[in-house]
């Protein structure tokens, strides 16, 4: 499987610190973690990380920065083919600083809005992965190969977005970007407010499988008419940051391998949970492994999946089987698939869908697998 990311890829600077960021404050900042971070920079990571030939098209400066990504893509196996380099502007940049207390994030991006120029790609892609950074290069690759699983990861509510989504099977919307698109807010104590969300959605992007990530209450989808939360599993959290693009890459991945879209979007809630434990949003990304051994723990199916024997860091021992060869475990028979361990979900009402909204959704209340439907 060969995946294409299209967007924003950046040098981050992750800084713990132990009290609130305030105004005309001096904070002293005693320990940091650098490394490459953005949306498609990350995706495009996860992707080499788990074992799949993995592609990055980005713009970046010719500057230091710009080698330390390189070298952070090229040490986990991500082709850098499709960097561009501008001579006219820096890299981009972002300094993330990570309430010890809290566990509540404060992101500064730097950002020079610097964008693909050549839009040549030579490869066959089966995936496409875009953060709505690159429109033009994006659309020039979806129209290049309409035969590629085509996914948008929403991180901004924009007009590149709205355009992408025309495009896109599979959209992946956070909180945010879903009650911006919506105009609507979500509201946990009414399970109404999610429906109409979701329903919206479906009215703008109504090519597309939506997916709506939401934090600590987990994910938001639909399956046969129905929108179901699934939560999150209970971790210790250390860092948010980054929890979206691992949830989009490992949902992509998820799609890509053939998985149905509940146990697609089990998996990629599987490992943005785990990715919450670590400092950081790219050096927190699980690896294929551990995902797999948490599904296979909780559901019993042994899953078929080996990350390749070159990346090292996924590789635990020979007991494992080459994903590449042989197909996707199936999945198990719950509907929807069960998360366990998991923490509160919100309140369910029987408050019916507006029915000219589309497509019809009716809340059928909590499943007895501990999943819940709103």
């Amino acid at each position: 499987m060969k995946v294409l990311s299209i967007g924003s890829s950046l040098l981050e600077t992750t800084c713990p610190v132990n009290e609130i960021v305030e105004e005309n404050k001096t904070l002293h900042l005693n320990e940091r973690n650098e490394c490459g971070g953005g949306h498609a920079g990350n995706i495009a990571y996860l992707m080499a990380k788990w074992g799949v030939e993995s592609y990055i098209a980005s713009m970046l400066g010719s500057d230091d920065a710009a080698a330390k990504i390189k070298k952070d893509f090229e040490t986990i196996g991500v082709k850098t083919d499709y960097i561009e380099t501008t001579y006219d502007k820096p890299t981009d940049k972002s300094l993330v600083l990570v309430n010890t207390t809290s566990k509540n994030k404060t992101v500064f991006e730097l950002s020079s809005n610097a964008t693909l120029k050549k839009f040549s790609f030579g490869i066959e892609p089966d995936l496409i992965v875009c953060d709505g950074k690159d429109l033009n290069a994006t659309v020039a690759a979806l129209d290049k190969y309409p035969k590629a699983l085509s996914f948008l990861v929403a991180t901004r509510v924009n007009n590149e977005v709205l355009e992408l989504g025309k495009y896109a099977k599979y959209i992946v919307f956070n909180k945010g970007t879903a009650e911006g698109f919506s105009n609507l807010l979500i509201d946990y104590n009414n399970s109404s407010t999610l429906v109409n969300v979701y329903n919206k959605l479906k009215q703008k992007f109504s090519k597309a499988e939506i997916v709506v990530t939401l934090g600590e209450r987990g994910s938001l989808y639909a399956v046969n008419g129905q929108v179901k939360i699934i939560p999150p599993i209970r971790v210790g959290i250390v860092d948010t940051n980054g929890a979206g693009d691992t949830f989009g890459g490992a949902f992509a991945y998820s799609i890509g391998r053939g998985f149905d879209l509940e146990k697609s979007v089990t998996y990629a809630t599987i490992a943005a949970s785990l990715s919450t434990t670590k400092l950081t949003s790219r050096l927190s990304i699980p690896s294929l492994t551990e995902v797999s051994n948490y599904y296979d723990s909780k559901f019993g199916a042994p899953a078929q999946v080996q990350v390749p024997a070159q990346n090292a860091q996924d590789q635990t021992a020979n007991n494992q089987v080459n994903m590449s060869t042989t197909e996707a475990p199936a999945t198990p028979n719950v509907n929807p698939t069960p998360m366990p361990n998991q923490g509160t979900v919100p309140p369910v009402t029987n408050t019916p869908a507006n029915p000219n909204t589309v497509p019809p959704v009716t809340p059928v209340g909590v499943n007895n697998d501990n999943t819940q439907n709103t």
